[in-house]
């Protein structure tokens, strides 16, 4: 496919998103999309599949399933915010949330009013951003209890009593675990980033662009992909960039970074780290409650630098429910 035709379609399916997106609980249909798109249900179907890595259909349940996260977050009832999404039922919602997000809605929206409310809040000496999974004791030690508690065969009793009659609630430690938010200071960083343009359902089309433009697959070692979240003062709105951290092997020092590849220096200092576990669409809602309300109670404040999503894990969409990213938001003394 010719470089210029592939731009074209991607303008044409971030058309179809920016739609689906306008009211992602009405009936769309691959015909009524590829319309949007000016393309044949037939060629609509296979450029769709091709560049975005998934159906039209998969696209239009997870953007559903997305909205209903950023309304569950607003603590609003599971029966509306299910049939706002185009559920018959809570029951269908609840199935498909849970197979998208590794959760229930109800377990969900205490997980975010939790972290809003009363977040566990540790602390960790100045390490590295590509570093994987260091944090504080206090997190740390809840992660490992929610994980120990997964069933109960993996309950470690205190020998009183049965296992079920000293067993802690499952629900409770997995969302304080869901909850911590630790303040690390981090030394500045080296990226080479692509900016995003469209609609945020499409930036894995960006990092995939980023991914081939460096040859990434040439190199044994997987890059440390970052999100930069900034500001745009012009547009009261965000600008965002797809990265990679430079450096990761061999192969960034021998590829020359074409024009709209941008070197970019990050600055080091204070940030709130949260770890969430579940697909790239609960991002949005999760940065949200850290702002809205894990922030003012803190004792910080935000600060100019970016916001910065780290991805930890390969880009696989089957295992979206799994997946890690660290989210850091810039902080201050206040």
């Amino acid at each position: 496919m010719k470089p210029s035709t592939e731009r074209d379609y991607r303008r044409r399916i971030a058309r179809v998103i920016e739609a689906i997106l306008v009211d992602p609980g009405a009936p769309h249909t691959l015909d009524s999309l590829a319309a949007v798109a000016h393309l044949s249900p037939y060629h609509f179907h296979r450029i769709y599949r091709a560049l975005m890595g998934e159906s039209v259909v998969e696209t239009v349940k997870r953007l559903r399933l997305a909205q209903a996260a950023q309304r569950l977050t607003d603590a609003a009832q599971v029966t509306a915010v299910a049939h706002d999404a185009g559920y018959d039922s809570p029951q269908a919602f609840a199935r498909a949330f849970r197979d998208f997000t590794g959760v229930s809605p109800s377990e969900f929206r205490a997980r975010q009013r939790l972290l809003v409310g009363h977040p566990l809040v540790g602390a960790a000496s100045v390490r590295s951003p590509t570093a994987g999974s260091a944090g504080s004791a206090a997190c740390d030690a809840a992660r490992r209890q929610a994980v120990r508690m997964n069933g109960a065969t993996q309950y470690e009793g205190t020998g009183e009593g049965s296992a079920s009659d000293s067993r802690p609630n499952v629900d409770e430690t997995a969302a304080t675990a869901a909850s911590c938010v630790e303040v690390v200071e981090l030394p500045p960083l080296d990226v080479l980033c692509l900016h995003h343009d469209g609609p945020v359902a499409t930036i894995g089309q960006t990092f995939r662009t980023l991914m081939t433009t460096l040859r990434c697959e040439q190199t044994p070692l997987a890059p440390q992909r970052i999100g930069i979240c900034a500001r745009d003062a012009a547009t009261g709105g965000f600008r965002y960039r797809a990265g990679v951290v430079a450096g990761w092997g061999d192969e960034t020092a021998r590829v020359e970074s074409p024009e709209h590849i941008e070197p970019l220096r990050l600055e080091g200092g204070l940030y709130a780290v949260h770890r969430l576990i579940g697909p790239y669409a609960l991002i949005s809602p999760t940065f949200r409650a850290l702002n809205s309300g894990w922030l003012p109670r803190s004792g910080y404040r935000r600060d100019r630098r970016p916001a910065l999503e780290l991805y930890r894990s390969s880009p696989d969409p089957g295992a979206q429910p799994t997946c890690i990213t660290d989210l850091l938001i810039p902080i201050r003394e206040d």
